[in-house]
């Protein structure tokens, strides 16, 4: 499989990722061109990285597989560099970006950078987990984890300012459940995926269902920024082009998703 292929579906996941973000942002922030591509970059990234340190496991992939790997990394890596290492005028945001210790501001730059770098490395630690998982029970309890992990990310961040909500905590961990056979069939038993990848995989395909129904189903407005700031009416009224867009990559997904699931049953012996 040519190298090339590789990054284009990395960036191809990033701007999924992108366009999201502009949909339920551009109407308070404005469209940013400079930010805008900031996930298609960082993806490209994450897969060199992955590529340089674990070259025969990322080849072993799928392409459905790894664009939910990259998109998987990058929202957790993401997420901690807007909460630990990014500095930022808060004041717009009704839940901050910045990380608090519950509920309360971080003063310290040198603890916020050292925790964070902490935390950067407990995320690659958990790439190198090297353990293949095949059973569709390991990938339903992987998924179900996974979905928790999120979730009690999400609540550390956001339950000091909108409260806990019991129902909304256990929601990835299902919804990831319930989608668990999309890698199970997608599983190559001559190169069965690692614990480490699925766990990420999950993660960027929590992102990508959560976030999708979120964003574009249930058209909630973005719940970090103030309420009372105001909009940029012209954004609100043309972002359904980040919508249409994010279709045509879910078509291509699917294709390529029935596509690889072909190519697997044939290599199958009889």
């Amino acid at each position: 499989m040519s190298t090339a292929i590789l990054f284009v579906i990395a960036a191809v996941s990033g701007l999924y990722t992108s366009l999201w973000g502009a949909f339920k942002d551009s109407p308070y922030e404005g469209f940013k061109p400079k930010t805008f591509p900031r996930s298609v970059y960082f993806n490209i990234v994450i897969l060199a990285v992955l590529l340089l340190v674990f070259h025969e496991r990322v080849l072993g992939l799928g392409l459905f597989q790894l664009f939910f790997l990259t998109m998987g990394l990058e929202r957790f890596l993401a997420e901690i560099y807007k909460g630990f290492f990014r500095t930022e005028d808060q004041a717009k945001y009704f839940v901050p970006s910045r990380i608090t210790f519950f509920g309360h501001h971080v003063t310290s730059d040198a603890a916020r950078y050292l925790v964070g770098s902490l935390i950067v490395a407990a995320v690659f630690a958990v790439v190198r987990i090297d353990v293949s998982v095949e059973s569709f029970l390991w990938f339903a309890v992987t998924a179900y984890g996974t979905g928790l992990l999120v979730s009690l990310g999400g609540a550390y961040k956001d339950a000091p300012f909108e409260g806990f909500k019991p129902l909304k905590f256990q929601r990835s961990g299902v919804v990831l459940a319930v989608l668990s056979p999309l890698f199970f069939f997608l599983n190559d038993p001559e190169s069965p995926v690692s614990l480490g990848f699925l766990i990420y995989m999950n993660g960027g395909l929590e992102r990508f269902a959560v976030e999708y129904y979120k964003t574009y189903i249930q058209r909630n407005m973005s719940g970090k920024f103030r309420p009372d700031i105001d909009r940029h009416q012209h954004e609100l009224e043309t972002r359904e082009k980040y919508h249409y867009a994010s279709l045509a990559i879910m078509a291509g997904l699917l294709a390529l998703y029935i596509m690889e699931l072909r190519e697997l049953g044939a290599a199958a012996p009889a």
